[in-house]
């Protein structure tokens, strides 16, 4: 990839606070490839964990079908415009600050807030879904243990984020190996033994066709999230001009065949659909391979969503972090530890939030997920066909293939998709999701507001 220009350097240098563009104040450490590839196929995928109770309620083969359609509409768009802008314009704050530089302030906030919002939702499923996955081997546990278990699992990985971003990296790589390879297994295994068609039947008869259609676009627009999420650590990538882009071209089949296979593994040799459930990998294994694999697969799932759940609240916690330098956010939230270089304030913070959070049914976590999450995505794909017409975007590095047309679509289909979206779900999720919508440019209004009474102030 080739080197941002001179323009592209002052663009970055815009984005950024001027005592800290001067004093140099910042991050200490620096993640290379491996462990960018490692955190990125956490935030994209994490194995297939979690969705095995969507095949009985919509149908094997509409499933499947998402599972393959679903990237092509979201995942794959998002990870064009993020390796594009990433390869120009590497900074702390990702697409928050991207949006803010070539959109305006109003604009950057939302794409901020929506972020903040959506972590808040998104990473409180994972917690959920251990707690539900160790349900299943511990059937006598009650909501109150549930909960109990996920604010463990919560604090704990917390703790190692709070060790900075090498930490977190080795420990991503770890647990990336450990969950896939009972997947590589199963699917063997699987494979092996075929006897059942896995797309019969196509969809479940007699249900709400739309209510479950817009359930399972949910989930999969979920599964194939995540793709912009690594440009919020930039400053803290060995490289990221060229390994973002790289690590996002790398992941992202990796993620579509482990998402894909291990289901339709399971179906072809296993059968039994109709009964499938969260945890549904564990009998799988059992089934393929006996008892070692059935819990191998248990703690493949445990480490599946430890290792989504570390990875989003780094992305995560600097985008509050960024806000909060920007005066977007209280200033209180811009310390960085003095020994490991993380805000340690934002991650603590968050730590009590998903906490409460768990609490929420999970399907209500998830749909309201995809509304913000959407918003803040749509954003995105704005900012890079606004930053296209610039200059400093126009020389060098990654860029959507197609040229304009190419462009268009990259952010059109996925529009498209949202829409639809949201239209699906708007009956029984609107009353959740256009407060969370609005939230945005209330919370712009109030801080405009906060700024104009009170003078900046330096950061405690």
């Amino acid at each position: 990839m080739a080197a941002p220009d001179s323009s592209g350097v002052r663009a970055i240098g815009s984005l950024l606070p001027e005592s800290r563009a001067s004093e140099g104040r910042g991050f200490k450490t620096r993640a290379g490839l491996l462990t960018l590839v490692g955190l990125l196929f956490a935030s994209t995928c994490g194995g297939p964990y979690g969705m095995e109770d969507f095949v009985a309620r919509v149908g094997p083969g509409l499933f499947i079908t998402l599972l393959f359609v679903t990237p092509w509409l979201w995942g794959l768009p998002a990870a064009f415009a993020s390796a594009e802008l990433s390869s120009r314009q590497s900074v702390e704050g990702g697409y928050y600050r991207w949006a803010r530089q070539h959109l305006g302030e109003f604009w950057g906030f939302q794409s901020g807030i929506c972020s903040v919002v959506s972590s808040f939702l998104d990473n409180a499923l994972y917690p959920v879904i251990f707690a539900r996955a160790l349900a299943f081997i511990i059937p006598e546990m009650g909501a109150f243990e549930q909960w109990a278990a996920a604010s463990l699992f919560i604090l704990a990985l917390t703790w190692v984020n709070y060790r900075g971003i090498v930490v977190t990296g080795a420990a991503a790589v770890v647990l990336n190996l450990f969950l896939l390879a009972p997947v590589v297994w199963i699917v063997i295994a699987g494979f092996s033994g075929a006897r059942f068609s896995p797309f019969e039947p196509f969809h479940v008869g007699g249900t709400n066709f739309a209510a479950d259609l817009g359930a399972a676009l949910a989930l999969a627009l979920w599964l194939y999230s995540g793709y912009g999420e690594v440009s919020t650590v930039a400053e803290e990538i060995d490289r990221p001009q060229r390994n973002i882009p790289l690590g996002l071209l790398i992941v992202t089949p990796v993620v579509i065949l482990t998402y894909s296979l291990p289901v339709i593994a399971g179906l072809v040799s296993v059968g039994g659909w109709e009964n499938w459930s969260s945890g549904q990998f564990v009998a799988v294994g059992i089934e393929l391979g006996g008892p070692a694999l059935g819990r191998w697969a248990f703690f493949g799932s445990v480490a599946s969503q430890a290792v989504i759940f570390l990875t989003y609240l780094l992305w995560m916690s600097r985008i509050a972090w960024s806000m909060a330098e920007d005066r977007n956010l209280p200033s209180w939230f811009t310390r960085l530890h003095p020994k490991y270089g993380t805000p340690y304030r934002v991650l603590w913070v968050y730590a009590i939030v998903y906490c409460a959070m768990a609490a929420l049914p999970f399907e209500h976590l998830l749909v309201a997920d995809i509304w913000v999450s959407g918003a803040y995505t749509m954003i995105l794909h704005a900012t890079l066909i606004r930053a296209r017409s610039q200059a400093s975007l126009n020389d060098g590095g990654f860029r959507v293939p197609g040229g304009q047309v190419g462009l268009w679509l990259n952010a059109i289909v996925p529009g498209i998709t949202w829409v639809v979206f949201l239209i699906l779900t708007f009956g029984e999720h609107a009353r959740f999701g256009i407060p969370l919508l609005l939230l945005g440019p209330v919370a712009f209004f109030v801080m405009q507001a906060v700024r104009k009474v009170r003078p900046a102030a330096a950061a405690l």
